[in-house]
C-alpha cells in the first residue's frame, strides 16, 4: 500500500482549532473549523521536511549542475553524484511519504467540504479551490521526479491500499482539471492579508507553467498575459524579492517553526565556523554576466581554509533562537519573473519575437544588464530561445528545481549531465520509486534502470 494512507493518516486532520478537539467530519461543521483544516495543510508543508519546504530546491539542485555537496551523508551524496539508491531515506521520506501524506490531507478536506451542509457557499468554494490547487501542485512535482505515480484522489483505504502507478498522461489530466477548477473557484483576493494561501492568480500561474511544459504555447501565453496585465504584481529590486509579501510574490510559504525564517535560508547559509554545505557549482557561477545585479544580491561567499565557497543568498536569514529573531522572509513558490519568462518562451514559438524580446528585457533591466532590443534586435528564434533558457538559469538558480526541470523538458538533460557526471544514464532522468513502498505494494513497479 502507499504508506501513510491508512489509519495513521487520520491524525493529520487534528489541526489547530479553538478547542483543539474537533476531528473527522466535525472539522467541517462550520466555517472556522473548515478554515482550520485547510490551513493545516499549509502549516504541515512548511514545518515538515518535504518538497514544499526546501527539499526540492536543495536535492534537485544537487542532482543537476547547480549545487555542490561538501558533507558526507550518504543519502544526500547520492543526489549529488548519482545514482540514487532505491532505499534512499531522503527520497522516501521527504519526497514520497510526506507528499502522499499531504495529498491524503487534501483529499480528506475535499471530501469533508463536499459532504458538509453547514458551510457558507463562499467559504466552501474558496477552500475547495485552494485544495484543488494544492493537489495539482503536489502531483505536478511528483510526475517531474518519478514519472508514473499512483493518482490518489480519495481517502478510502480499500481503494488506495494496492493502487498501481497511474500513467503520466492521466495524472496530467487530473492536474489540469484541478487547476481549471481552482481558477474558477478562487477569487483574485487572497484569503488572508498575506500572499501565503492560493488565490486565482496562483492557480493561473501554475496553469501557465503547466501549459509551457506541455508546449501549449498559445494557452500558456494567454495565462501569463492575464497575470501580467492584471497589474497586481510588480518586479521588485533583487534584494527585496524574497522578503515576506514582496511585490513580486504570487504565492509564498509562511514559516511556522519557532526561530526559523525559510528552510532554504537555513540550509544554504553557513554558520560562523563552518563552510557552506551546499555551495554553488562553478558551472553556475561562471554563467553570470558581468555586472548582473542578481549575482551581488543573490550570491555570497565565504573563505574556509583558503578555499572560496560561493553559496545561494536569495534568503539571508538562518535559524535564530535568540530574542532578536524576526520573521522577515517567506519561501517563494510562484513569482512574477517566471511569468514574464514563460510568456517570452511562448512568444518565440508563436513567432512573436518582438514581444519575446520585450519580456526578456523586463528581466534583464531589473538585473541591470544590456537589453536584447538594443544589443541584438535582429536575433533569430533559436538564439533568442537560448537567451531565455540562460535567463531562466540565472533567475531561478537554487529555486524549486527549475534548472533540472528545464533541462529535462528542453531535451538538454543528457548532454548536460554526461559532461559533468561521467557514467550518467538517461534512465536517471527519473528518480527511483522507493523500494520500501514496492515491498508493501506488489502493484507498484520500478522505473527502468533501478533494481
Amino acid at each position: 500500500m502507499i504508506c501513510l494512507l491508512g489509519q495513521g493518516c487520520s491524525k493529520l486532520l487534528n489541526v489547530d482549532n479553538p478547542d483543539n478537539k474537533i476531528t473527522g467530519v466535525e472539522l467541517f461543521k462550520d466555517n472556522e473549523a473548515a478554515e482550520s483544516a485547510v490551513l493545516g495543510i499549509y502549516s504541515a508543508a512548511s514545518g515538515t521536511s518535504s518538497l514544499l519546504s526546501g527539499s526540492i530546491t536543495v536535492y534537485a539542485g544537487l542532482y543537476a549542475d547547480e549545487l555542490i555537496y561538501t558533507s558526507t551523508q550518504v543519502s544526500t551524496t547520492e543526489f549529488y553524484h548519482g545514482p540514487i539508491a532505491v532505499n534512499n531515506t531522503v527520497l522516501e521520506s521527504n519526497f514520497w511519504n510526506n507528499t502522499y501524506r499531504f495529498i491524503y490531507q487534501v483529499n480528506a478536506c475535499l471530501e469533508g467540504l463536499h459532504n458538509s451542509t453547514s458551510l457558507s457557499s463562499g467559504v466552501k468554494a474558496r477552500l475547495t479551490g485552494e485544495c484543488r490547487f494544492l493537489r495539482a501542485l503536489f502531483y505536478f512535482y511528483m510526475i517531474q521526479l518519478f514519472g508514473d505515480v499512483p493518482l490518489v484522489t480519495v481517502t478510502n483505504y480499500n481503494t488506495n491500499e494496492n493502487m498501481p502507478r497511474t500513467s503520466v498522461a492521466q495524472v496530467k489530466d487530473s492536474i489540469l482539471a484541478d487547476l481549471l477548477n481552482a481558477r474558477e473557484l478562487l477569487s483574485e483576493e487572497y484569503p488572508s492579508n498575506e500572499k501565503v494561501r492560493a488565490n486565482k492568480w496562483a492557480a493561473v500561474a501554475l496553469l501557465a507553467r503547466y501549459y509551457l511544459y506541455e508546449e501549449k504555447w498559445t494557452k500558456a501565453e494567454a495565462a501569463a498575459t492575464e497575470i501580467i496585465t492584471s497589474n497586481v504584481y510588480q518586479l521588485d529590486e533583487p534584494n527585496k524579492v524574497f522578503l515576506a509579501n514582496s511585490s513580486e510574490a504570487i504565492l509564498q510559504l509562511r514559516p511556522v517553526l519557532a526561530g526559523y525564517n525559510t528552510m532554504e535560508g537555513n540550509m544554504f547559509l553557513p554558520t560562523s565556523t563552518s563552510r557552506p554545505v551546499y555551495p554553488l557549482s562553478g558551472y553556475l557561477t561562471a554563467s553570470f554576466e558581468r555586472n548582473d545585479k542578481r549575482r551581488s544580491a543573490w550570491v555570497n561567499s565565504k573563505v574556509v581554509s583558503g578555499v572560496t565557497y560561493y553559496y545561494p543568498y536569495k534568503y539571508k536569514q538562518k535559524v535564530n533562537f535568540t530574542s532578536s529573531f524576526k520573521l522577515t522572509e517567506y519561501s517563494m513558490m510562484l513569482r512574477l519573473a517566471e511569468i514574464y519568462l514563460v510568456r517570452a518562451e511562448c512568444r518565440v514559438h508563436l513567432e512573436q519575437l518582438s514581444g519575446a524580446i520585450a519580456d526578456i528585457d523586463v528581466i534583464r533591466s531589473r538585473a541591470g544588464l544590456p537589453l536584447v532590443a538594443v544589443t541584438a534586435p535582429d536575433i533569430s528564434s533559436a538564439l533568442l530561445n537560448k537567451k531565455i533558457q540562460q535567463e531562466r538559469r540565472i533567475e531561478f538558480f537554487a529555486e524549486w528545481g527549475h534548472r533540472w526541470f528545464d533541462l529535462k523538458r528542453t531535451g538538454k538533460a543528457y548532454e548536460t549531465m554526461i559532461t559533468i557526471k561521467p557514467g550518467w544514464k538517461e534512465t536517471q532522468h527519473l528518480w527511483p520509486i522507493p523500494y520500501p513502498q514496492i515491498s508493501l505494494n506488489p502493484y507498484l513497479t520500478q522505473n527502468p534502470g533501478y533494481f
